[in-house]
């Protein structure tokens, strides 16, 4: 099959985004029944590279998409549990933020804030 592994490794994140989710907010969004859902069944059919690409152009946690402040929640959760489940991505949701998005912090800083992170 093809991306064997990026899909093992997407799988791995899914299931830590929604444990890191129940544990900031005390429950389960819906959306999180969907987050990177989309990754699992492209990386059947697409390389890796196109299916990032798409992904972070369409999907709403993504910088590129994100507008409402479920959004910039779902980005944060996103950041903050990466951590546990991706080796090449250590960074918690704070040093992501100042590392890599720093002109997000108007908008992302009150929410990583906001969940005590």
């Amino acid at each position: 099959m093809k991306n064997k592994d990026r899909i093992k490794y997407t799988s791995d994140h899914r299931k830590a985004f929604r444990k890191i989710e129940k544990q900031l907010l005390g429950y389960n969004t819906f959306r999180s029944l969907f987050h990177d859902l989309d990754k699992m069944f492209l990386y059947m059919f697409f390389d890796y590279k196109k299916v990032r690409y798409w992904h972070r152009l369409h999907m709403p946690h993504h910088n590129v998409k994100a507008k409402t402040h479920s959004d910039f929640i779902q980005m944060v959760i996103d950041w903050e549990c990466a951590r546990y489940t991706k080796p090449d991505k250590p960074l918690n949701a704070r040093e992501t933020l100042a590392k890599f998005y720093p002109e997000l912090t108007d908008k992302v800083l009150p929410v990583i804030e906001e969940l005590g992170l």
